[in-house]
């Protein structure tokens, strides 16, 4: 079963009903309203993986017709939507334990998690966006910037 699959079986117990349908156009594209998501029938399922965890943060976090991107109202309940949508797909933590089951390298980490590297590319610019370079997360530091990678911290009062 696919990420995408699993997704799909949350947002019926949730009570959402998800619907494909053919845009008529290849982009990576969802809509959501009133319990129901519509996603691009033309995507892969790695793509249909991340528009379906997005518009699930839109179930959660967004209220009213946010479509008109001119407002700065807007945009901000798109940011907080698409956040709570990027932790349906990854935690900064499971970013440690890709690397712990052998993961090497983005494109590495992208088909371990089951999405496209494009979208763990942006949600890696998220994580640095609100942590910085780097941060602390448990016992681990996991750095975003220049490169991404972790270290295990052993002591805690070097830290």
């Amino acid at each position: 079963m696919t990420a995408y699959e699993k997704l799909l079986i949350r947002a019926e117990i949730k009570g959402i009903r998800v619907k494909e349908m053919d845009f008529g156009t290849d982009e990576e594209c969802g809509y959501y309203n009133n319990n129901k998501i519509i996603i691009n029938s033309r995507l892969t399922d790695k793509q249909k993986y991340g528009v379906l965890a997005e518009e699930l943060g839109h179930h959660y976090k967004t209220f009213g017709d946010i479509t008109d991107q001119s407002k700065t109202e807007n945009r901000k309940q798109e940011l907080i939507a698409r956040r709570k949508g990027f932790e349906f797909i990854i935690q900064p933590l499971d970013l440690v334990y890709a690397f712990r089951c052998g993961c090497k390298d983005i494109y590495e980490i992208a088909d371990f998690f089951d999405i496209t590297v494009d979208k763990l590319k942006e949600i890696i610019a998220d994580f640095k966006c609100r942590y910085g370079v780097g941060k602390k997360f448990d016992k681990y530091y996991i750095t975003f910037e220049p490169n991404l990678g972790y270290c295990k911290i052993y002591d805690e009062y070097v830290y």
